[in-house]
């Protein structure tokens, strides 16, 4: 009988696979150069191939370098796969190359009139223009600009969804005469919500002060696809949505340059949360979000439905390298969030020394026992003592020297774990069908430590994923 699939986190020393416990949220956090491709992403994602009830969406952001080595791989094993490569970074002509439009949650909802329009746009326009914690005070600077972006892209969207793009919108905030032209003519012809935004625009265009810095603000968060830029067509013509890869159960690398990782955050977050939006509408089999670097992206929105998506049969692994750079990026009730949500953490190494202090306190303590010796005052017997004291499990000092192959793994209900890394070369069948990795270059040779079944399985989506063995 074929075993259950489940997401491989790790080895015991005495090299028995660690599985995680059930489909759940999960962080890994790691410095660069800790294995959080190799050790954590991959391995994952090698796990998950013979779940084909399943679909797998993967942030690819560095060159494209899980993609590169696994897109083969998935389509040996019987999976489909699609590589949203919009600047090439594996070559244009590329098989499993698509295009998407980012905005395919919006366009879904506006065709479908399920009344979700206006939480679809709202959630664009967040991953466009980001929201800073602690910062009510300016919120009238990001408002403006979302409100003539969600105009924007409402008014392409009624007269053709084909035209409601990134690169649509950007070409309509570009010509404010045009922008404000748009807005009188919807303020008398466009529905009711159509008015109330185009009157909103009017409104703002006849302060000649701030309109200018309103419009520049909204324009400059879609800077990225305007004229002259690789994303600037994007979606015109695609080939895919997003429900219908999920519901195909397609595993798909969202690729791209790592030069520009950080300034593509919004796009990463735009394609996300559409998929997201695709698991909450209950339209979608399970699927499996593998974020690398996740940071990078604002996604403070898919943050906030961790808890939401788990009962739709969502479930997100994310990757970063510090707990202070989620809190840094997100705030700290998202990283709370994420700590609540996330019943499996582990760690590849520290190279903070108040994460360690953090993590090291977390793990309590045990009892340790001493033994001494002495002379006794005539110096002519020797006694033996015995002390009994509390030890931390693992000092910072100790955390910080963590091995490179060794992890810091907790799970919820369970405890902690010392364990080894699995490497995605020490995984069969998989760790023969590897390519080339075009980041790192290279490819590292085939170590089987264990034996995954291939066999195509539909794993139920309410199954826990059995134990930790």
């Amino acid at each position: 009988m074929a075993q259950i699939v489940r997401r491989i986190i790790g080895l015991s020393h005495d090299s028995q696979p660690i599985y995680a416990p059930k489909h759940a949220h999960s962080l890994l956090l790691s410095a660069a150069g800790g294995g959080k491709t190799t050790c954590g992403a991959v391995p994952w994602l090698q796990s998950l191939i013979a779940d084909h009830a399943r679909a797998i969406v993967i942030a690819d952001s560095k060159e494209g370098e899980i993609a590169a080595q696994c897109a083969g791989m998935c389509v040996k094993h019987g999976r489909k796969v699609a590589i949203v490569d919009d600047f090439g970074v594996l070559g244009l002509d590329n098989p499993h190359r698509i295009s998407l439009n980012r905005f395919g949650a919006v366009i879904a909802s506006h065709v479908k009139e399920n009344g979700e329009l206006i939480f679809s746009t709202e959630n664009a326009t967040q991953a466009l223009i980001e929201e800073p914690p602690r910062d009510q005070r300016n919120a009238y600077w990001r408002d403006c600009p979302r409100s003539l972006i969600e105009f924007a892209l409402s008014t392409l969207l009624v007269r053709n969804p084909r035209l409601a793009t990134p690169g649509g919108v950007w070409s309509l905030l570009s010509d404010p005469e045009m922008l404000l032209a748009m807005a009188r003519i919807e303020a008398e012809e466009g529905d009711e919500a159509l008015q109330a935004l185009a009157r909103d625009v009017i409104g703002m265009g006849a302060n000649e002060e701030h309109f200018p810095q309103h419009r520049t603000a909204a324009l400059k968060s879609v800077r990225i696809y305007g004229a002259g830029s690789a994303l600037h067509t994007v979606g015109v013509a695609a080939t895919h949505s997003h429900e219908r890869l999920l519901r195909e159960k397609f595993v798909i690398f969202l690729a791209g340059p790592v030069r520009h990782m950080e300034r593509l955050g919004a796009d990463y977050a735009l394609q996300l949360q559409s998929f997201v939006e695709v698991v909450l509408s209950g339209n979608a089999p399970p699927v499996s979000f593998i974020l690398d670097e996740f940071t990078n992206a604002p996604l403070k929105a898919l943050i906030s439905q961790l808890t939401t998506m788990r009962g739709y049969g969502g479930t997100c692994h994310l990757i970063a390298q510090s707990r202070s750079e989620i809190e840094r990026k997100y705030g700290d009730k998202e990283t709370a969030t994420i700590d609540e949500n996330a019943v499996i953490k582990q760690w590849f190494g520290f190279s903070s020394i108040k994460e360690a202090e953090h993590v090291s306190r977390a793990m309590g303590e045990a009892l340790a026992v001493s033994r001494s010796i002495g002379v006794n005052s005539d110096r002519d017997a020797f006694s033996g003592t015995i002390n009994i004291s509390k030890e931390r499990l693992f000092t910072p000092d100790e955390l910080m020297r963590l091995p490179t192959d060794e992890q810091i793994i907790h799970v919820k209900d369970v405890g902690w774990i010392h364990a080894k890394k699995i490497g995605q070369h020490q995984i069969a069948p998989y760790c023969f069908d590897l390519q080339r990795n075009p980041l790192e270059g290279g490819i590292l040779p085939a170590d089987p430590k264990i034996t995954l079944d291939p066999t195509p399985q539909n794993t139920d989506p309410e199954d826990d994923g059995g134990d930790m063995s």
